[in-house]
């Protein structure tokens, strides 16, 4: 082999390598822009998220601070109880009462509770609160949701709100199961018709005997009685007697 085959082999190969490597670098150009835009579609949905839970949380906050309001009420051993009850005979059962009051205002949360929550027991539990003209007013569902919420329990099924007649007045009742960390059970929930400046809403459940009908929760619901507190608030009024209905009561098994 002369000088110019060797020459002209060697120019050969050199030209095949060149070309190789311009094909080589043509088809990585490709893949390295193709792992270009994949991070940056990455990068551009990490911001977004971001964004996105910002917002969210922007938008969360207030309503949560809202449905629980009724927080901010502080309880005071200060306040004198407005309202009182006297069960029938044949339930025993023990009262406890709390009363809250909002700072720099005359609102306020009063829960009297007669029997246990977090039992299968008679329990009878009434919600007195002040109204606020401004804001309109829930459903009874929705009230009873929230107080079902304060015992720990949930409500699963509820019937449509009824109109009963008491002698204390007009109430709506509704039929609900509460369910708790230890037991479901069938109650009454209830709230006096009547406006004025207070709410007056609650539950109602049977013990072990038979369940509760819409005659002995007015019977339970006529026991309330505003105390001296209630009446200088003006409860006496929103809590007066219509007239003596003379209906028999019946046992309630605590």
């Amino acid at each position: 082999m002369n000088t110019n085959q060797i020459a002209g082999g060697a120019f050969s190969r050199a030209s095949s390598i060149e070309a190789t490597r311009r094909g080589g670098a043509t088809t990585d150009r490709p893949r390295r822009w193709s792992g270009y835009g994949l991070l940056l579609l990455a990068v551009c949905a990490l911001v977004g998220l971001a964004l996105l839970r910002r917002h969210s949380e922007a938008v969360v906050g207030p309503l949560v601070s809202t449905s629980a309001s009724h927080f901010r009420f502080v309880a005071s051993e200060q306040l004198a109880p407005m309202i009182s009850f006297s069960p029938l005979e044949g339930i025993r059962a023990q009262a406890h009462y709390q009363a809250r009051g909002r700072e720099a205002s005359a609102e306020r949360w009063d829960t009297l509770t007669f029997g246990d929550a977090e039992a299968d027991n008679f329990l009878f539990r009434v919600t007195l609160r002040s109204a606020d003209p401004a804001s309109a007013k829930s459903s009874l569902f929705v009230e009873l949701a929230k107080q079902s919420a304060e015992i720990g329990a949930a409500i699963i099924r509820a019937t449509s709100p009824q109109p009963y007649m008491t002698e204390r007045g007009p109430i709506e009742w509704a039929a609900v199961t509460l369910s708790g960390q230890k037991v479901e059970r069938p109650c009454l929930g209830f709230r006096l018709m009547r406006t004025g400046d207070m709410d007056l809403s609650g539950l109602a459940c049977g013990g072990r005997g038979p369940s509760l009908d819409a005659a002995g929760l007015g019977c339970l619901f006529d026991r309330i009685s505003p105390t001296a507190a209630g009446l200088e608030s003006g409860l006496g009024e929103m809590l007066r007697r219509d007239a003596a209905r003379g209906v028999l009561c019946p046992r309630v098994v605590g």
